[in-house]
């Protein structure tokens, strides 16, 4: 496998990722095949945008203890409404959402804390222009986030976000 360095974080990323959305709504069994399927041929970073608690805790299990050996992509901002995953802004509920999120993957920090799906000029000035982006600032001076990254679906808005 070759990894490749994120940004001055001192990470190393397998260029082959796990994007788990597929794991949602999946028996352990499933996802514990897959996660150690992955695991088995290096790859080493797992996005878990999804904000369910089944899923994130069926994750955090099948690593059975191999969490330090991955890095864990966790998205700030992604929250459950309605069981269909949405976005938010608003610093309770990001909070809220964050906090389990370590709570299902036992740890006290998450590797890269993304800022959750930026993909219109509502979503930057959401991200950028209100406490969120504090919130997630002080997450980093916490330790529990070690890097600050975005996830954005436009490729335009991914360019101003880098700016």
């Amino acid at each position: 496998m070759i990894y490749r360095p994120i940004g001055k974080t001192g990470m190393k990323a397998s260029i082959i990722g796990l994007g788990a959305e597929h794991l949602d709504n999946r028996p352990y069994e499933v996802v514990d095949e897959v996660v150690s399927t992955a695991l088995e041929q290096d790859i080493n970073i797992i996005d878990v945008f999804m904000p369910g608690r089944p899923v994130r805790e069926n994750i955090s299990k099948a690593l059975k203890g191999r969490r330090n050996d991955v890095i864990i992509q966790g998205h700030i901002g992604s929250c459950d409404i309605r069981e269909q995953y949405d976005r938010t802004r608003d610093v309770d509920i990001s909070r809220k959402y964050f906090e389990d999120l370590l709570r299902a993957f036992k740890t006290d920090y998450i590797d890269l804390g993304m800022m959750f799906f930026i993909d219109t000029e509502e979503d930057f000035k959401g991200a950028f222009e209100t406490e969120y982006l504090t919130y997630v600032q002080n997450l980093k001076k916490e330790g529990k986030i070690r890097a600050i990254g975005a996830s954005s679906h436009d490729p335009e808005m991914a360019a101003r976000i880098v700016e």
